[in-house]
């Protein structure tokens, strides 16, 4: 019985720590304009694989809510991080991180000039 309470409270503890991207790195002054347009890809496809995750968490939490109905101790498996618009979710947080991560390299990408990074003339309709 001891055993099975200390799994169900080492479950309540689920969840992962954030492992946010850095704004910046000493290499950046030396990535080209494919390297920066290679990274701010990869870090949109990354922003996209954490907001399914914070869907797949949220989904997770609601079936653990409904069978805790009939069988309570279940509450403990619920990851509280990971609410509806939880400001300090690890996903979130890993989100921000890329946002910003991606803004200081397309900056870069304009001060570069040139073709390396379109300027939103191109975006913008006449």
């Amino acid at each position: 019985m001891s055993v099975m309470l200390a799994a169900l409270l080492a479950t309540g503890c689920a969840g992962r720590s954030p492992n946010p991207a850095q704004e910046a790195t000493i290499y950046d002054r030396y990535m080209t304009c494919e390297q920066i347009r290679a990274e701010v890809a990869r870090n949109y496809e990354a922003q996209s694989e954490l907001v399914r995750e914070q869907v797949w968490q949220e989904e997770k939490n609601d079936m653990i809510m409904g069978l805790s109905l009939a069988f309570p101790p279940g509450w403990f498996g619920l990851d509280m991080g990971v609410e509806e618009d939880y400001p300090d979710s690890p996903q979130q947080i890993e989100h921000s991180a890329l946002a910003t991560r991606n803004r200081h390299l397309i900056a870069m990408a304009q001060k570069q000039g040139g073709d390396c990074w379109p300027g939103k003339d191109l975006w913008v309709r006449s």
